[in-house]
Parts: structure tokens; sequence; C-alpha cells
């Protein structure tokens, strides 16, 4: 991909420019994701690189994640300007690194009951602290979801619709795909059981396709049901009671990217039309 001229390299495993034509291309993408929305969108608001750390921790990321997890350090305000200053001079910040879009959504309806489903379309450059170099598994990358909070029945339906939206979006891009049930690298004793319990009640879907030769498949979207534990841990009512339901449908974009040039090659102008 680097020498075909998609990609460009930093020197850092995961962490990779991209060249106009990769941007071209992941513009029609995201023109395709746009209609495919249910409810009609004028294309996704884009959140910052960075999300409170406060916010993060309230969602228990911080506790499920710790190994994926980007902390911002700095040197604290009132660090002396003739200190010998190392590495060990640098403290958390207020900020983490993005893990998921969807992260921004969540704090704007905190401690509060809305009186109908809300519907987001987010997206942010996101960073997850992999470790495998593999291809596709990018660690600073862009992410779009379409997310779903309200009653129980409300987040319910709208991971349905979208496992149904997803098939047809991936059929229409070209891109064949398998939709598996998964589970999240929960980290910590409580690992195995967290990720049995989200196969058995078919919390997450992944679709998944192949992003290079001799891949035998890689995640390029999810459908996700968290049932109330946002709604719970951030206060937000159910207007049929309780706390909050929440969904969401995740898209890699750029792995989708990486799958449509290798199911239909280098020359943009043999893509099949969409977005």
């Amino acid at each position: 991909m680097v020498a075909a001229g998609w990609l460009l390299p930093t020197g850092v495993a995961g962490v990779l420019g991209f060249t106009a034509r990769f941007e071209a291309a992941l513009a029609r993408v995201q023109g395709a994701l746009t209609a495919a929305h249910p409810h009609g969108t004028p294309g996704p608001s884009w959140h910052p690189p960075v999300v409170p750390r406060a916010q993060i921790e309230r969602a228990e990321y911080a506790a499920a994640f710790p190994h994926l997890l980007g902390s911002v350090h700095a040197l604290a305000a009132d660090t002396a300007e003739d200190a010998g200053l190392g590495e060990d001079a640098r403290v958390p910040t207020d900020t983490v690194l993005a893990p998921a879009a969807c992260y921004s959504v969540y704090p704007t309806l905190a401690d509060s009951t809305p009186d109908a489903p809300r519907y987001f379309d987010v997206a942010a450059s996101c960073y997850r602290h992999e470790a495998t170099s593999e291809v596709g598994r990018f660690r600073s990358f862009r992410m779009r979801e379409f997310v779903a909070v309200g009653a129980e029945e409300t987040a319910l339906g709208w991971q349905q619709d979208w496992l149904e939206r997803c098939r047809t979006l991936f059929a229409g891009l070209g891109v064949d795909v398998a939709v598996q049930t998964a589970s999240d690298p929960f980290f910590g004793p409580g690992a195995r059981f967290m990720r049995s319990s989200q196969l058995q009640q078919n919390l997450k879907y992944e679709f998944v396709a192949p992003v290079h030769a001799g891949d035998p498949g890689t995640a390029i979207a999810s459908v996700n049901l968290h049932r109330d534990h946002l709604g719970q841990r951030f206060a937000i009512g159910s207007p049929s009671g309780g706390w909050a339901h929440s969904s969401c449908a995740a898209f890699g974009l750029e792995r989708i990217v990486l799958a449509l040039v290798h199911a239909h090659g280098d020359a943009l102008a043999d893509w099949p039309p969409f977005g």
C-alpha cells in the first residue's frame, strides 16, 4: 500500500499518513455512509482527538481497557524553568486520546432524561494502543458512528436495523463481508466473564472482510448494543423509566478503504459507483 501510493510511513507501526488518493477514496466511503442513514443526515459532527479524562473514567473505559487507552502527559503548570526535566517530570493531564467517537455523545445527555429517543452521527480521530504491526491494525485511525440513546426497544431496534443496513451497504460497495458475533478485548481478572457474557447476549456483531492478500478477515465495522451501561454511568434516564439504553454502528474508515482496494484494485475508476 505504501509502494502503490496509498499510505505514507511514519516509522512507527500502526501510525500512517494518507495520500490524496486514499483521502479521495475515504470521501466516497463517507458519502456512502451518509446515504445509508435511516433518518437522513447532513454528515457527521467531528469531535477532537482528545476527550476529558473524567468522561472516559465515568464511562468505565479506563477500567475495562487500560491497555488500549492513550493518555496525554505534559509538564505541570508550576514546573520550575531551571529544574532538570526528564520524561518523569511529565504528569497526566485532564485529557486522554479518544478511543472511539461515541464517547463525546453521552456527556451531552448526562444527568438528564430526554423526552424522546436521541440519534447522533459522529466521527473522530481515535487512538488505541494496539500491540501489533498487522496490516490494518491502526493505532491512529478515524471512526464514524451512528448512535441511538433511548428506551430499551429503541437501542435494540437500532442494532437490528443497522445489521441489515450494513449488509446492504457493503454489498453496494462490492465488499464481501462475514457477520460474526464478537467481544471486546476486556482486561483484568473479570475479562473472561465479560467476553463470555457479551457473546452470549449477542451484544456485538462485527463485519469482517479481507484487507490485504492472505488476510483471513479483519473487522471493518461493528454494531454494538450497550444495554443501559452507559445510561447508568452518565445518569441518562429513559423516557419509559429506568436508565436509557444505547447502541451504535461503528465504521473504521481506513479499514474500509483497505478492503475496497483489496476487492477492486488500485484504479479508483474501476470501483463500483458509490458515494
